[in-house]
């Protein structure tokens, strides 16, 4: 088992170190001399890999060094080739180690730990502009050529180098990665190169920055250097969109482009633009990133918002269930008594008198009647046989109307509404009970009318109701307060006994509402009064499960890498 397993680790050790040979060889041939890329691949393979894979890219990058300082030695001299060779991702590694040791880069699926790169970036140049000086004082010239100097501009030229090409490189790939390693526990829903951010920065800032390099070929003098500093205007743009993200995705695009505009060797104005553009980019990074926590931080809320709402679902759920488990034992307790009294009498029919047998079988009628109604007040059976349309359109809802002296009318339309989830179904009866005896209070009606329409937008079902009552011409209704304390008015006292409601006020049904993401309007003009109410469908719990555990899953493996 282990001779097996150690060729295949050997093998990606040595696919590492090729790897990043190539890539360090391929940025090399393209870097200029205040844009080196290499110190950017170098600083994001430090954070990313592992420590095992540590002495595979130091021997991927003193492979292209070393063939470079021997293709050379009989140039410069084989002090300065001894020296070329050595790599300078060696002093890097010991700061990344340490900062590793101590903070964790990787925060979570869309948080970084945005001083702890930038410091990594900037120690990394200041080392590599250390060597770079190093070296170049060993250079051995001929005898009638002069020595380089190295002075403060030279060591401050390789540093701004190494810094510009770390920037353009390393919060990208970080910003890529982590994308990915998103979208790799989230099945890949959405590819990053389908997604907004890549939307926008083509639109947003790969077109603007062409334009602004078409303006830059086009034009001469100080209007060079203008639209050579305008090229971050965009970076900014994208980074109020999409943090951090945007910042690193777009800088390097925008560091790509001032670039191009260069047209001879260590311009000054490209190498200007470039220092302006990398304390733009790096400003825009730690902003970026405050964004970003900014916005975790809101969906955090956001979740727990969620969570309560959920809860709070789920005990008015359970509530129903417990009624109804209520309503079952009464009636059944009902039908108990009842052939229990039966009996009684049958076996005590030869010694009571014919009429109070007739007054004990009024009786027994009577509490089976009054258990009857208890029970279909807790939970009524046309909806536990029929569900609510059957209910709302009969049954005690429509006799509670009729009890009032109104005529009723009820109409169902749109779409769905069977198929919302059944807690909606039950919240959907009890708002409609406890509004009907708040329109009822309001004064005497000889209208009553019920609308409910189902849909379907965005993925997520509603449905809205509309109880609107019409008050007999000349009855005096009271529009500021409801009568719901007062011994005089009889119908809603009847409908709230009929339908078990609580004579909640519309605060309370606005309460209500939302719980389930929705709203109550009250409109009381004239003869005529109007609730309506609107009610999102139940929020569903594996889908917040779901986010959960991936936020953790997530976290997990970016501490883990980390």
């Amino acid at each position: 088992m282990g001779e097996a397993i150690a060729p295949r680790a050997w093998g990606r050790h040595m696919a590492v170190c090729a790897a990043y040979a190539i890539g360090y060889t391929l940025l090399r041939n393209i870097s200029v001399s205040h844009w080196n890329l290499p110190a950017g691949l170098r600083v994001a393979c430090l954070l990313l890999f592992p420590y095992r894979y540590w002495p595979a890219l130091l021997v991927g990058e003193m492979i292209p060094l070393g063939y470079h300082a021997w293709h050379c030695a009989d140039d410069f001299g084989w002090r300065w080739s001894v020296l070329a060779a050595v790599p300078p991702i060696l002093p890097l590694m010991a700061v990344v180690a340490w900062t590793r040791r101590h903070a964790r880069l990787l925060l979570g699926a869309h948080q970084i730990n945005m001083p702890l790169l930038l410091g990594v970036i900037l120690a990394g140049a200041v080392f590599t502009a250390i060597g770079d000086a190093v070296v170049l004082s060993a250079v051995r010239m001929p005898p009638a050529d002069a020595l380089p100097q190295v002075d403060a501009p030279i060591v401050f030229g390789y540093f701004l180098g190494n810094y510009l090409g770390a920037l353009a490189i390393a919060p990208a790939v970080l910003a890529i990665f982590l994308w990915q390693t998103r979208q790799a526990i989230a099945t890949r829903d959405v590819s990053l190169w389908r997604s907004r951010l890549v939307k926008d920065m083509l639109i947003g800032v790969l077109t603007p920055l062409l334009v602004l390099m078409g303006l830059v070929f086009s034009s001469q003098g100080d209007s060079m250097q203008v639209f050579r500093i305008a090229m971050f205007l965009p970076v900014v743009w994208l980074t109020s969109r999409h943090g951090w993200q945007g910042a690193a995705l777009g800088g390097t695009l925008a560091s790509v482009a001032v670039t191009l505009t260069s047209s001879m060797v260590r311009d000054p104005g490209v190498i200007q633009a470039q220092a302006l553009i990398a304390f733009a980019i790096t400003t825009l990074l730690m902003l970026g990133s405050r964004i970003a926590h900014q916005v975790h931080a809101e969906q955090a809320t956001n979740m727990d918002t969620l969570r309560g709402f959920q809860l709070a679902q789920q005990g008015l759920y359970l509530e129903e269930l417990r009624l109804r488990q209520a309503a079952d034992t009464l009636e059944h307790i009902g039908h108990t008594i009842r052939e229990n009294h039966n009996r009684l009498l049958d076996r005590l029919r030869h010694v009571l008198p014919s009429n109070e047998e007739r007054t004990y079988a009024k009786q027994v009628a009577l509490a089976q009647h009054e258990m009857h109604r208890l029970a279909n007040a807790l939970y009524p059976r046309g909806w536990r046989e029929r569900g609510v349309p059957a209910t709302l359109r009969e049954g005690p809802f429509a006799q509670a109307i009729h009890m009032a002296g109104a005529t009723y009318q009820c109409e169902l339309s749109g779409r769905g509404l069977s198929q919302l989830a059944p807690d909606v179904h039950m919240a959907l009866y009890r708002l409609a009970c406890e509004v009907l005896v708040y329109v009822l209070s309001r004064g005497t009606m000889q209208d009553v009318r019920l609308q409910l329409r189902g849909g379907h937008t965005r993925g997520q079902r509603w449905v809205v109701m509309r109880l609107s009552g019409l008050r007999v011409p000349g009855a005096a209704g009271q529009a500021d307060q409801p009568r719901m304390h007062e011994g005089d008015v009889e119908p809603w006292k009847q409908a709230m006994t009929l339908l078990g409601a609580s004579g909640l006020g519309i605060s309370s049904i606005r309460d209500r509402t939302h719980i389930y993401g929705g709203d109550v309007h009250l409109r009381d003009i004239g003869q005529g009064v109007s609730v309506t109410l609107l009610l999102h469908d139940s929020l569903r719990t594996a889908s917040i499960h779901r986010s959960a555990s991936l936020r953790k899953r997530s976290g997990v493996s970016q501490g883990t890498i980390s």
